[in-house]
């Protein structure tokens, strides 16, 4: 039954995360940390906003939890990576700091919104404003992403 699968859902994005992290580690060697952390913010808008926003098949949504998981294991392991090969190695405990202060602001303005996008908009049930949300907040980051890559390319 789809409506009782919350915690199958979870377990496979996060197996998923697992040969997410693995495989893009092993892609970053070769085409680059900010490269494969900027095709894995993508990956991941795409599967929230073509994938499990238009269709409500319990197949499609398996896939995009399949993708997401793939792609946001990738997100997290390589942040430091990504910080590390920009500000050195030696600036990297300062800023992970500043990047955690940052995730703070994150958390903020992720829950207690979402919550609220909940009663409002779906009125207990329907999800596709937060789906739009997160959607959102990932085009951003990949756009941000992509800044940064146009930036660092000058540099060199």
């Amino acid at each position: 039954k789809p409506e009782s699968w919350g915690t199958n859902i979870a377990a496979i994005m996060n197996a998923a995360s697992i040969a997410g992290r693995i495989v893009v580690g092993i892609m970053a060697d070769y085409v680059g940390p900010l490269n494969t952390l900027l095709v894995s913010t993508l990956l991941s808008c795409l599967s929230i906003l073509v994938l499990w926003l238009p269709f409500k098949d319990f197949g499609t949504f398996i896939a995009a939890g399949v993708v997401f998981g793939f792609c946001s294991g990738a997100i997290v392991s390589l942040i430091p990576v990504v910080t590390a090969g920009i500000f050195g190695i030696k600036r990297l405990p300062s800023i992970m700091g500043f990047l955690m202060i940052g995730y703070t602001a994150g958390a903020l303005i992720s829950a207690p919104p979402a919550g609220h996008m909940l009663d409002v908009y779906g009125h207990g049930t329907g999800y596709s404003s937060l789906i739009i949300y997160d959607g959102v907040f990932l085009a951003v980051s990949t756009a941000s992403e992509l800044a940064l890559r146009a930036i660092i390319s000058r540099k060199l």
